[in-house]
């Protein structure tokens, strides 16, 4: 079953909102990602200019965010097709550190049979039907 994609696209958006969640300064970004001032972080943040993807796993973690999912996002959103592209050719390789656990739980419940996941409500409850 094929779920809709309703989780955020808009990579700038997101860092937005995950910014003035974490309370964090430009400065204390700025520092974390490398940046020479944080002159330019309020270019980031007024959409002067777009996070490079390099920077992009120092500035997840910085303001909470994986930075896996924040790169997905990106590709996907600046260079549509690159993403599938490169998981076709080398597989799935951008998973988030609590996907991996999820998988990691997947595989333990299932003892590493093919098991099928049920999604009841995305929002809710997650099931693992084992026959």
């Amino acid at each position: 079953m094929q779920l809709a994609n309703t989780c955020e696209t808009d990579v700038h958006a997101l860092v937005l909102r995950a910014i003035k969640k974490a309370c964090i300064s430009d400065e204390a970004i700025a520092e974390a990602c490398g940046f020479s001032s944080a002159a330019v972080v309020t270019c980031l943040k007024n959409g002067d200019m777009k996070i490079p993807l390099t920077k992009l796993p120092s500035i997840g973690k910085a303001i909470g965010l994986d930075g896996a999912h924040l790169l997905r996002l990106a590709l996907n959103e600046n260079h549509p097709g690159l993403l599938e592209q490169i998981e076709e050719m080398f597989g799935t390789m951008l998973i988030s550190e609590s996907e991996k656990k999820l998988i990691q739980s997947y595989r333990y419940i299932t003892r590493d049979t093919d098991a099928v996941p049920v999604v009841i409500d995305r929002a809710a409850v997650v099931a693992i039907v084992t026959t």
